[in-house]
């Protein structure tokens, strides 16, 4: 199949990181937003990696709802890093260390379970939020907003991650198997 889009409208991730995302507030939100030069694309962790934070993304920009961050470290990338490109582990050992390389997945069949998207280009093994959970935050990351790569499959309904085929890089397709992990909930079929 060829690779098509779903726009951020209609995807809802589902955050099967471990651990509890401390809810806060919009004016909790990390200083100079999510991709704050103090804690954002840094060498080393301003946050424990693995940290989690919930909040509300207003209906000013998307989907009005809630949305969690995770904040991870940024190993290595098949090519740069960029807006709403998934990234997934690619330790068996270190779990908050991310790869956007779909030959690097880790997890059951073709998906993993560990998902989430990046909010900026970033530097290998740098450290920086990430989104995990809810609707896109479109409202604190505008670049948010947008497409995102399926693999033509998606219809209305749960999603795994998979290695799109035409492109070489990671992307939704509709849940094909038991042993795909859910990993997102597309409220539409992607545009193929």
């Amino acid at each position: 199949m060829a690779d098509s889009t779903m726009d951020s409208l209609e995807l809802i991730m589902i955050d099967n990181w471990p651990g509890v995302a401390k809810l806060i507030g919009q004016d909790e939100i990390p200083e100079g937003g999510w991709t704050g030069g103090r804690h954002h694309n840094v060498p080393a962790p301003y946050y424990i990696p693995g940290d989690k934070l919930c909040a509300w993304n207003p209906a000013t920009l998307g989907c009005e709802g809630m949305y969690t961050m995770i904040y991870l470290q940024l190993g290595t990338q098949t090519a740069t890093l960029c807006p709403k490109q998934p990234v997934t582990t690619q330790s068996a050992t270190i779990v908050y260390n991310v790869t956007n390389d779909p030959d690097s997945l880790i997890g059951p069949a073709a998906g993993g379970a560990l998902v989430a998207y990046a909010l900026s280009a970033m530097t290998n093994a740098y450290y920086g939020w990430f989104w995990c959970g809810g609707v896109a935050p479109e409202t604190t990351c505008p670049d948010l907003g947008g497409t995102y790569v399926t693999d033509d499959s998606v219809v209305a309904g749960l999603v795994a991650l998979s290695d799109c085929v035409d492109t070489d890089q990671m992307g939704m397709s509709l849940v094909a198997a038991d042993t795909e992990m859910i990993v997102g909930f597309a409220l539409a079929a992607d545009d193929g």
